[in-house]
């Protein structure tokens, strides 16, 4: 017991008191070490960073002498030499310079007023008054950092353009205070006007821009001096984190940092070079102008759900400012990207480079004008949906209609299977030569019963059937999970063969069962080189992957193709074979790869016979049947895919049913092709993936065979337990010449011992289903309709 009058400690008052009595009865000794421990860091960092700035100093000269020449009027840009992309047969299939415009000089820096008044607003109100340094905003940014633990920058120009000098890379005090020597040594070096000069010409702007004048013909095309002052705020709004803030990557982000430059802009109008070039009005007139800005580059805001879509026109033209040759606009950027990301500024300026590619244009000719067609087709039947609710007076069914049809588009990628070589890419629907996203590479959607050929696969690999196997389409219930085929009922009893061509949902859900998710997304995170965490959340762990519920791009579906159809090998992309300078000396050379060396992740016996049942798809009772005569005929193969509409998306399109997206992945001798149809922002359309995608990619391989040609097989030689055998199409048994057959069918694969061997019916393959216990999402997926396709009209002319 302890009196009223006596406190009770807990052990970390204890503890605590303890530490008070200590500092007091030793302050001065505690005073003394932390004056000595502040003094040796202080000098460790000081001394350090000065160290650091002594081994950088030479380099900041050089570089800062090229800078000085830039605003000088030394610097022409006749010394600039271009980078020259040709195709695979040497053909001039782009040509670009870093620069083709004069950089901001000291003698016309007070003509670009507009993008001054911004930045000097928004980033160093001080900037001519200060020595480098703003002390007060310094401290005060240091204050902000300390009290709020936000992050607020307090860098003049002059510390800024030190920084994109030294580019010391990790922020930390020790590079800081280097950068502090940098800042006193321009200050003492250079005039104001010179630095701010320098400053705008080198500044990162995001997409890959430098400088202000790069920055304003990608972003609104035009120079720098044109810029009005919302373009102008938009601009300086990036500066802060250029690859997060810039109006291509998020033009949510930018119009928000657009307005918060105009603010101080309306508060500092002095500090425009000319300020009697400022409306009076301008401060009233912030936001009718920002109307203006929006209703003049387009912007757009649509919602599917809680989701937000921001998009214009802003770097509409950003793409080809560089350019002056680009015949394949969206494998271009991919090259132009490359060269900038891999190579010095003063190597791509001065030295000159061609670039040699795998691009076949005559393929690529052939792909863009095939694409343009098929979408085209796509947009007329939804302007005459469009036209009947306009004579109607529904202007809102008519303003809907004209959304779908602003947003339909697609894309079309080829690789050589062989080599990983890009033959093609059309990233686009394709309207002028212009920046836009490539969506071979970049749009990840469902794809749809195009991913059957992969679970086929590895069925065959794991002997759970055969191509000729007896395999029954019926009502399924797996762990609570019962996928519905594209057609209304069952077909009972087919072959495997026939249930790929049929692309019956139900067998290849019980095969993927059968051999287990976990094999299924190991084969394609070895195909793709995907980690754990990007595969978890774009695959699902449940059997409606079978039906193709995951997420790929084109490119990506391309190379599970190019896997099978190389005999189960690992492909990885090609855009460059090598690259050198206009006096012939190499720069890069792209490693020859053994094919024997390269990685097994398929069964080659069963990637054949796989390849025969892609053939099945295009005859026989296939859903894209083609009426070809034998002079007509190549080789070739290939599976629809058709994704619908989900119900919940279909309300927000009032009515309208169909589609959300179209595939088609096909194979050649030494070509795979993907082809991609969809709506940007999910809306339903009429069509299927035979219909829409394969008939796209048929006119494509078809004007490829006529006027390039293709060599007579799909299948290559390869070592393996396998036995060819003829049999008939429709009951998967021998061919036989006493048993009448409608579809035979020659040299079909199948392992050794796993060959139908009679005339007469097999026996069925039993695959089986465990007990109900869990729910699975059901994919919604379908290829819609089953078509026939006409050989189109063929000329010998290439397509343009």
């Amino acid at each position: 017991m302890t009196s009223g009058n006596e406190k009770v400690f807990n052990p970390i008052q204890k503890s605590f008191i303890k530490i008070l009595h200590f500092s007091k009865n030793h302050w001065r000794k505690i005073l003394r070490y932390a004056i000595i421990v502040t003094i040796s860091v202080t000098s460790f960092l000081i001394g350090g960073s000065y160290v650091v700035w002594l081994s950088k100093k030479d380099e900041v000269v050089s570089n800062l002498d090229k800078f000085k020449n830039e605003v000088t009027n030394y610097y022409e840009v006749s010394q600039i030499r271009p980078i020259r992309i040709l195709d695979r047969n040497g053909k001039l299939i782009g040509e670009f310079s870093r620069r083709k415009f004069k950089p901001i000089r000291t003698d016309n820096l007070t003509e670009h007023g507009n993008i001054i008044w911004a930045l000097l607003s928004s980033e160093d109100r001080e900037f001519y008054n200060h020595h480098g340094i703003n002390y007060t905003a310094l401290l005060r940014a240091i204050f902000i950092n300390l009290t709020t633990f936000q992050k607020q920058g307090g860098s003049t120009i002059t510390q800024q353009l030190a920084k994109l000098t030294l580019d010391l890379g990790a922020r930390n005090i020790f590079n800081k205070i280097t950068e502090f020597y940098c800042t006193f040594y321009l200050e003492s070096q250079f005039d104001k006007n010179t630095i701010l000069s320098m400053y705008l010409n080198r500044i990162f702007l995001g997409e890959g821009n430098t400088g202000v004048e790069e920055a304003s013909r990608y972003y609104f095309n035009k120079a720098a001096t044109e810029l009005t002052p919302e373009e102008a705020a938009m601009l300086v709004g990036i500066i802060p984190a250029p690859s997060n803030y810039n109006p291509v990557r998020s033009l949510k982000t930018a119009l928000k940092r657009q307005k918060l430059v105009l603010a101080p802009m309306a508060q500092n109008q002095h500090l425009h070079p000319n300020p009697s070039n400022i409306d009076k009005n301008f401060p009233r007139k912030i936001d009718s102008n920002l109307k203006k800005f929006k209703s003049f580059y387009n912007v757009e805001i649509t919602k599917d759900g809680e989701k937000e879509f921001y998009s214009s026109d802003i770097a509409r033209y950003g793409f080809d400012k560089d350019f002056t040759v680009n015949l394949a606009p969206d494998f271009n950027y991919g090259i132009r990207q490359h060269i900038l990301d891999t190579f010095s500024e003063i190597d791509i300026e001065t030295r000159g480079m061609n670039v040699y590619t795998t691009l076949d244009y005559d393929k690529q000719e052939a792909a863009e004008k095939s694409l343009r067609e098929g979408i085209e087709s796509v947009r007329k039947k939804l302007n005459e949906t469009k036209a009947f609710y306009s004579k109607k007076g529904n202007s809102e069914e008519t303003r809907i209609q004209q959304s779908i049809i602003d947003n339909m588009n697609g894309s079309l990628i080829s690789i050589n299977p062989g080599n990983g070589y890009i033959e093609a890419m059309v990233g686009s629907y394709k309207i002028s030569n212009i920046f836009r996203l490539n969506r071979a590479v970049s749009a990840l959607r469902q794809p749809g019963s195009t991913i059957k050929a992969l679970v086929y696969a590895i069925a065959f690999e794991n002997r759970i059937i055969t191509p000729s196997s007896m395999v029954m389409d019926e009502t399924i219930n797996i762990r609570g999970y019962s996928p519905k085929n594209w057609y209304k009922g069952y077909k009972g009893e087919v072959t495997a063969r026939i249930a790929f061509a049929q692309s019956i949902n139900t067998i290849a859900v019980k095969l993927l069962n059968e051999f287990g998710v976990n094999e299924f997304l190991e084969k394609i995170s070895m195909i793709l080189d995907i980690d754990k965490s990007t595969l978890e959340k774009r695959f699902q762990p449940n059997l409606s992957l079978a039906l193709g519920s995951g997420e790929l791009s084109p490119m990506e579906l391309a190379l599970i193709y190019a896997t099978i159809a190389n005999g189960g090998k690992k492909v990885s992309p090609i855009q460059i074979l090598r690259i050198t300078d206009f006096e012939g000396s190499e720069m890069f050379s792209a490693p020859l790869k053994d094919p024997n060396e390269a990685v097994q992740i398929l069964d080659p016996v069963a990637c054949a016979e796989t390849i025969n049942l892609l053939e099945a798809v295009l005859s026989e009772q296939g859903t894209m049947k083609l009426k070809l005569k034998g002079e007509d005929s190549f080789p070739m193969g290939g599976k629809t895919g058709t994704v619908q509409s989900p119900k919940e998306a279909r309300k927000k399109w009032g009515t309208r049913k169909g589609v959300r997206d179209a595939w088609f992945a096909g194979i050649n001798p030494d070509l795979v092709t993907t082809v991609w149809i969809g709506n940007d922002v999910g809306a339903p359309f009429e069509g299927s993936g035979s219909a829409i995608s394969g008939n796209i990619w048929f006119r494509y391989v078809n004007y490829i065979a006529k006027n390039i040609g293709f060599s007579d097989t799909l299948i290559k030689p390869f070592n393996g337990d396998f036995v060819q055998v003829d049999v008939c199409g429709e009951t998967g048994l021998q061919l036989h010449s006493s048993v009448p057959c409608m579809y035979p069918l020659y040299g079909q694969y199948y392992y050794i011992g796993e060959q139908p061997t009679g005339s007469t019916i097999p026996e069925t393959t039993t695959i089986q289903e465990p007990g109900t216990t869990t729910n699975f999402p059901q994919a919604e997926d379908g290829d819609g309709d089953s078509v026939e396709l006409e050989l189109p009209e063929t000329t010998d002319n290439p397509p343009n």
